[in-house]
């Protein structure tokens, strides 16, 4: 999902908006069919969760709906399969960086986490209930990635995965997806411009570097059929077919993407500072705008779901 590798320019101004009344399904973060309304969950840096529409033929997309309880610095979102919201919150002082969890439905949060956190960029949780935060450590001798594991319900870590093993110059956490085996994909970017996504395959510590090429950036998604979208500050976003390490097509954005969500189908949401992209299942150019600018904000990330 979301692309930290912006978040040192953006650190003065930046807050989140997310979502409240909820469900939502893993790696792209969809569930909530049905008799249910699909709902785009948009973390905004101002301190808030924003709903909308998630229909990508609905134009002129209004706001439904704001959280704005706990949030301090929204910047990662994420929705597990029962409906919980999780919150990923900055440092913003003298708030320390956390990590707040809603129920479905719910505007204020009922769990915090904030032992182990630093720096953190995106969180993530597994089908068991399992946290997982992609945030900056210390290693080699200087700033590498790694992934803080929490256990379901639990606010203290159980293990911290180290993912690149020697510190690169500005290091900085990225998003996280799930493939269709349950890995963890967790990206960072270091030498400015350098972005890793490693597997980390469910309960275990090692993680591998998936050698990838011609990214777009460190914001990721995958869809129902196992592809990989890679978007950030490059101009486009680049897409992995399951195995592949290099992109088999590339979407032009002329934008940078901070966050990524896709749907099963391949239906994609782009996250700029003032939109959202909408994106047909196989399209190379947007089919619909959600205009997030409301007032001071700054989008960041966003999470599918459903009230």
């Amino acid at each position: 999902m979301m692309n930290a590798s912006l978040r040192h320019l953006l650190r003065a101004s930046v807050a989140i908006v997310l979502g409240s009344a909820f469900s939502l399904g893993a790696s792209a973060g969809e569930q909530g069919t049905g008799q249910h309304k699909q709902l785009l969950f948009v973390s905004n840096i101002i301190g808030s969760i924003r709903l909308y529409s998630a229909d990508i033929h609905k134009s002129n997309v209004q706001l439904m709906g704001t959280i704005t309880n706990g949030e301090s610095r929204p910047e990662g979102v994420w929705i597990d399969r029962k409906g919980t919201l999780y919150v990923e919150n900055g440092d913003q002082y003298p708030t320390q960086a956390n990590i707040e969890e809603y129920r479905r439905g719910a505007t204020s949060p009922f769990r915090t986490i904030t032992e182990g956190l630093n720096s953190p960029g995106a969180v993530a949780v597994g089908s068991d209930g399992t946290v997982y935060v992609n945030q900056l450590g210390q290693g080699g001798g200087g700033v590498i990635g790694v992934v803080i594991v929490y256990p379901p319900d639990g606010t203290t870590p159980e293990r911290t995965i180290p993912l690149n093993p020697t510190p690169e110059y500005g290091m900085n956490a990225g998003g996280m997806a799930f493939d269709a085996q349950g890995n963890l994909l967790a990206a960072n970017s270091g030498n400015a411009t350098e972005v890793h996504v490693f597997n980390i395959a469910p309960g275990s510590s090692q993680a591998t570097d998936l050698g990838f090429q011609g990214y777009g950036g460190s914001a990721i998604a995958v869809d129902g059929a196992g592809n990989l979208y890679s978007g950030g500050g490059n101009g486009f976003i680049a897409v992995y077919p399951p195995g592949a390490t290099s992109p088999t097509r590339t979407i032009p954005t002329g934008f940078s993407v901070y966050g990524l969500t896709a749907r099963s189908d391949g239906t994609l949401y782009a996250v700029a500072d003032s939109f959202v992209a909408e994106y047909a299942p196989g399209a190379n150019a947007p089919i619909n705008y959600v205009d997030t600018v409301d007032g001071e904000t700054f989008t960041y990330d966003a999470a599918l779901g459903s009230q």
